[in-house]
């Protein structure tokens, strides 16, 4: 009793304002006093059913004299480190220990379940606690720690923050879950001031560090923490932005080298580890704004191992494996708005690489990348898995034009990705096939729906043609079941694309495939199948109708066409006339539909005659990393600027953009333009015809060519003197200038000269009246 009635004295007496400060003053032994109290126990005879009493006066004193030290000047040693090795870990230790009230009560103790945190509480900067659902330890503890860490200046932060790491280890709060230090950090970083949230951050890193060969489980403990505050911490945490996110890369790359190097005892703990730090990553990335998720994306992208299978160490499969995932974490983070902001050049091309590369589940992770990087509009959930559809307007899709920007960047690319599409279908396993296949598909409908242009959506036809081709071809290695969801892929993709232009012929023709299929071909290719309820099928057909059905299907499974056979069977196959008349009746060029389909390794696929694609290419064996690096098709590179659309520069290549300014256009006058508006329009509106412009740009050579061989020498120049001079602006305005000066000569002959300027006119001669 009487240890609370002195408590109370001395916090009375620190809410006394003085008007003149003592000299001489020293709280030493009130908190030395007060510490001690903070840890009476019950269990002990000293103190009996009064500890939870002394511990709540001893807290009270405790908040009285950082009280009165914060608002003394003159005391500014209470943020030495000996005095906060007594304050903290008496706050801590009240913090967590169960006390007696709370058991009555039946409440959960700091250790037994989650804490929850009010934001508005930390408002409350009063030093006494007068209310009587504060007088518990715990309750009281929390308090007096938001408001030490509240006081705390910038310079004091590590003074608390090492007491606060120190307890932690001593009491083994980071095994997880480590409920009671989320509790505590998250109370920390609520406190401080919001632009000090970082140094937080940084601490527990640095802890990290210390801890490196530490249990697994503690590791995991101080991953699980950092991943739960660093939401909090916002934008603050910019300063050290590159710092923090290395750091974290850096523990996942250790990790990872010490899990594959055989020393690791507990892999599944590792792997729990680095599963941390991965969530750890993407809620990092979360709190940060846009543009700077780009640049965690770009960073991780920088750390994935050399793609090259020559040059890769032990281990660094794995750490490609766990980076993308890491990296598929963050992307999941950020809303794309023009696909050039986040696909770089560096950045793509790397993506590319990867859905090449041996493991089929890095393979797999990319495309997911690419699905969460090109979903604009949340169609994903529709897209990811989606079955053949009669009417697509059921799945609501959102669908909005493709923007300039984006155009010029599919303009650049498609060509790329469409060749990385085609060698990943070629590289899918018969192990997991579905989910690839899928995941092909998904990325196809998502760049048709994204950036449905004409050049992307004929692009993505030839696409579609050559995996029908590549799904007949004999010389390749592939089971039956991989043929049917390759067929089955490029009839769901046909589907949609069909509808989403609203082009009744290609829809009809689709149909009428896919009928074919369920009638004629392999029981895999039916997918009509998928429009049916099983549930309901099933309830409303008796047992003896199902068995004969059942028999009547395997009894006429020898007129069905099996998938070898399917290229003499017109009607199985979506044929590129078709396809090509359909595209062309809606206004699309589709003389690119005929070009034949190259990969990068130099296998050719066009229409319906598809050459061999050998199972021992490099496109099975290498997975694309000795082959040449990827062409850039499309126009120059040039940086497209996202804040208005704009007109590409005019490309050198042969084009149908070109072929106005050549030196012999048909039909065109002197001028080198056709004669009228409307002839202007009918020229630049002609189909772009490639073997007409070789053609011509053949004609064109030879005719140089005949000029210089047979034609001599001062012919030569004296021509090419003469076509100049015609041609040259220059010269052309001397001459009207020249024969306009003789004309108005003529015209003044007889005339007085006019004077050169006012001070040569001669005026009359002034009259006095």
């Amino acid at each position: 009793m009487a240890k609370q009635l002195a408590t109370d004295s001395f916090v009375t007496f620190s809410n006394i304002e003085e008007s003149s400060p003592s000299y001489h003053r020293q709280y030493d032994f009130f908190i030395s006093k007060f510490s001690q109290m903070c840890h009476a126990n019950s269990k002990r005879s000293k103190y009996g059913e009064e500890a939870h009493r002394i511990r709540c006066a001893g807290l009270r004193g405790l908040r009285g004299v950082v009280w009165k030290s914060v608002t003394d000047d003159l005391h500014p040693n209470i943020w030495e480190q000996e005095h906060m090795d007594k304050i903290v870990p008496s706050i801590l230790y009240n913090l967590h220990e169960p006390d007696e009230l709370d058991n009555k009560n039946g409440q959960a103790s700091a250790t037994g379940g989650k804490s929850t945190f009010d934001a508005s509480s930390f408002a409350d900067s009063s030093p006494i606690a007068r209310d009587e659902d504060e007088q518990t330890p715990r309750l009281l503890s929390d308090r007096c720690l938001r408001e030490l860490m509240g006081k705390a200046s910038f310079g004091s932060l590590r003074a608390v923050i090492e007491p606060v790491l120190k307890h932690m280890d001593l009491h083994r709060q980071w095994t997880p879950p480590p409920n009671f230090a989320i509790h505590v950090f998250r109370a920390i970083i609520y406190s401080i001031q919001s632009q000090n949230s970082y140094f937080v951050i940084q601490e527990l890193i640095n802890h990290l560090d210390s801890m490196c060969t530490a249990e697994a489980s503690t590791r995991i403990g101080i991953a699980t923490v950092i991943s739960n505050i660093v939401s909090i911490a916002g934008t603050s945490i910019g300063p050290l932005l590159l710092s923090i996110f290395n750091s974290l890369l850096k523990h996942l790359r250790t990790s990872v080298d010490f899990e594959r190097s055989g020393k690791c005892q507990d892999r599944h703990a590792e792997q729990q580890y680095q599963e941390a730090l991965i969530n750890a990553m993407g809620d990092f990335a979360n709190a940060l704004p846009d543009y700077q998720k780009v640049e965690m994306m770009m960073f991780t992208v920088g750390n994935i191992p050399n793609l090259d299978e020559r040059r890769l160490k032990q281990g660094d499969e794995f750490l490609q494996h766990v980076l993308v995932k890491t990296l598929l974490k963050v992307a999941t983070k950020y809303r794309t708005a023009y696909l050039a902001t986040v696909f770089t050049d560096s950045f793509l091309n790397t993506l590319l690489q990867l859905a090449l590369v041996r493991d089929p589940q890095v393979r797999l992770a990319t495309q997911l990348i690419f699905h969460t990087l090109l979903d604009r509009h949340d169609n994903l959930s529709h897209l990811s898995h989606m079955n053949y559809l009669l009417d697509v307007s059921d799945v609501q899709l959102t669908v909005e034009k493709c923007s300039r920007a984006d155009q010029m960047f599919m303009r650049k690319h498609i060509a790329d990705i469409s060749n990385v599409l085609y060698r990943a279908a070629v590289l899918v396993d018969e192990e997991g096939l579905q989910p690839h296949i899928d995941a092909i598909q998904c990325t196809m409908s998502l760049l048709c729906i994204e950036v449905g242009f004409d050049e992307t959506l004929i692009e993505l036809f030839r696409l579609s043609l050559a995996l029908q081709e590549l799904a007949l071809d004999s010389s390749q290695q592939f089971s039956d079941q991989k043929r049917i969801a390759i067929h089955n892929l490029v009839a769901k993709y046909m589907n949609l694309a069909a509808q989403l232009m609203a082009n009744p012929s290609l829809c009809q023709h689709v149909q009428q495939v896919v009928s074919y299929r369920a009638q004629r071909g392999a029981a895999g290719l039916n997918l009509l199948n998928s429009l049916k309820d099983p549930l309901t099928s099933a309830a409303s057909t008796p047992p003896a109708e199902e068995k004969e059905a059942r028999e009547k299907e395997e009894t006429g499974r020898g007129d069905r066409i099996e998938v070898a056979a399917m290229a003499a069977e017109r009607g199985l196959l979506f044929e590129i006339d078709d396809v090509a008349e359909s595209l062309k009746a809606s206004g699309k060029d589709v003389s690119r539909l005929y070009v034949p389909f190259l990969t990068s390794t130099g296998n050719n696929v066009s229409g319906n005659d598809s050459n061999d694609v050998n199972a021992d290419s490099d496109v099975d064996m290498n997975d694309g990393r000795d082959s040449p690096p990827l062409p850039t098709a499309g126009i120059d590179d040039v940086s497209v600027d996202m804040s208005m659309d704009w007109t590409p520069p005019v490309s050198t290549a042969p084009s149908r953009r070109n072929t106005v300014f050549t030196l012999n256009p048909p039909r065109l006058n002197s001028v080198g333009l056709p004669p009228t508006v409307e002839a202007l329009r009918v020229y630049a509106n002609q189909p772009y015809d490639a073997a007409e412009e070789e053609r011509k740009e053949k004609e064109l050579t030879e005719s140089v060519l005949s000029q210089i061989r047979e034609m001599p020498f001062d012919e030569r120049v004296a021509e090419a003197e003469a076509r100049n001079e015609a041609g040259d602006l220059s010269r052309a305005i001397s001459r009207l200038l020249a024969r306009n000066a003789d004309t108005v000569r003529v015209r003044d002959v007889g005339r007085p000269p006019k004077p050169k300027n006012i001070f040569d006119i001669e005026l009359p001669p002034s009259y006095v009246y």
